[in-house]
């Protein structure tokens, strides 16, 4: 089984070019943003985040490096934190830890795909059993793992690639599903994450899945809305995105079957207490 890691060494020159390229990254242009960022949340005396500058950075990277725009993300972050305080205050892993554990609903894979993105494989149907597991505690797992994330390089630059599996998916999945958990999530994926979101695949979805999307159509945004891909069974869809020799062999790919769950990577979010602690004392003062 290949061990998880999270992959916090510094970009390689690669990925610099391509950061260069996509999000307007040089040395001269990242230490002007930092410093003006810093200017601008002492001036913004509502708000409380770290001002280092490898924690800046995580918000100027998917800002493309305008301290005002990185400024608004951080505000949107609070604002999301405020709203949904009961599901989010001072969340540890140690409150997700038998989700992770118990239960294979999330696993990330080790390898990334073709374009060096980190990929996520968020299972909605047969392994989720709604009346021990509720649509909070999911969103609470994916959030933590949103944390881990943050601290790569390579996923700050690249990006990150879900597929939500919905094998098996019945009506009582539906019914445990609820406008204000879409609403929720979608906020989340599209105002309150720093994680730039490159694809979201749609796989394995029975018919019974149209029901469930209208809780989460009105609330996709245009440009989300251009990066959502629906496949059904059709897996050869889903190659012509994320190619088959990064796929394990459960999604048609050539990589060897999954081996490894979230119990196995479990572990890294224990290894990483400070950042999350640092994390969740973000928001409003």
């Amino acid at each position: 089984m290949a061990k998880f890691e999270l992959e916090t060494q510094p970009p390689s020159t690669e990925l610099l070019e391509l950061a260069r390229d996509e999000l307007r990254e040089t040395p001269e242009v990242r230490a002007a943003a930092v410093e003006e960022l810093r200017k601008l949340l002492a001036a913004a005396t509502d708000l409380n985040f770290p001002d280092d500058e490898e924690f800046l950075v995580i918000f100027l990277r998917p800002t493309k490096f305008y301290p005002e725009s990185a400024l608004k993300l951080m505000r949107s972050i609070a604002e999301f934190n405020k709203t949904y305080k009961d599901t989010l205050f001072n969340l540890m892993p140690a409150d997700v830890q038998n989700v992770f554990i118990e239960h294979n609903l999330v696993n990330v894979l080790t390898n990334r795909d073709q374009k060096g993105r980190r990929m996520m494989v968020v299972n909605m149907g047969e392994p989720w059993d709604p009346k021990v597991i509720s649509e909070e505690q999911i969103f609470r797992v994916l959030y933590t793992i949103h944390k881990l994330a943050m601290l790569e390089p390579a996923t700050q630059i690249n990006g990150v690639v879900v597929m939500y599996d919905f094998k098996g998916m019945g009506m009582r999945h539906v019914t445990s599903m609820s406008a204000g958990g879409a609403k929720r999530l979608l906020t989340f994926i599209q105002e309150a994450s720093p994680l730039r979101v490159k694809a979201i695949h749609f796989i394995n979805q029975p018919m019974i899945f149209s029901i469930a999307w209208k809780l989460f159509k009105p609330f996709v945004k245009e440009k989300l809305n251009k990066r959502m891909f629906f496949h059904g069974d059709k897996l050869s869809k889903l190659h012509e995105h994320v190619h088959k020799e990064f796929l394990p062999s459960n999604y048609g790919g050539t990589l060897p079957a999954l081996d490894y769950s979230g119990k196995d990577w479990y572990p890294v979010a224990e290894d990483n207490l400070d950042f999350i602690k640092k994390w969740n004392s973000c928001g409003f003062k």
